[in-house]
């Protein structure tokens, strides 16, 4: 007699069990498959965009760095200045010839032959030139980030 209510316990639970899972309808099965062929076109979709942001992402950050590496130099350039010296109209020549290795270095690794020719021309004896080289190399540096942050290569 236990068995049988035993049974008859399972047989109940069984078709409990089985009516919490209700079936589907071939037009709900249907829904449902074309629903998963729309999401996984949207997921493609979105992988293609999220690539070609990564590339991009990566060219912004290439043309950072080479932005990076001219606003170093520059910094370097015009700290050899004295700002007071500036202001009472007095050029530190000294200073910038002082520095001519050190900005030599530093714009090796610009691998900018202008700004490079344009500091191997500064010396001691030409103030003149000197000064004009001074300028000559922040106007390439400002060239260059210009062109560099320009939108869409413009």
């Amino acid at each position: 007699m236990a068995w049988k209510s035993i049974i008859i316990v399972l047989i109940g639970l069984c078709l409990f069990v089985s009516s919490c899972y209700p079936e589907l309808s071939v037009q709900q099965y249907d829904k449902l498959k074309e629903d998963l062929e729309k999401l996984d076109e949207e997921r493609t979709e979105l992988e293609q965009e999220v690539a070609s942001l990564s590339t991009e992402l990566e060219e912004i950050k290439t043309k950072n760095t080479e932005v990076r590496a001219y606003i170093d130099f520059l910094v370097q350039l015009v700290s050899t200045q004295n700002s007071e010296s500036l202001l009472e109209g007095e050029f530190d020549t000294n200073a910038l010839v002082d520095s001519k290795e050190r900005l030599l270095e530093s714009a090796e690794k610009l691998k900018d032959s202008d700004i490079e020719y344009y500091l191997s021309l500064i010396s001691p004896e030409n103030e003149a030139e000197t000064v004009g080289v001074y300028y000559k190399a922040i106007e390439r540096c400002l060239k260059e980030i210009k062109q560099e942050l320009a939108v869409n290569g413009q």
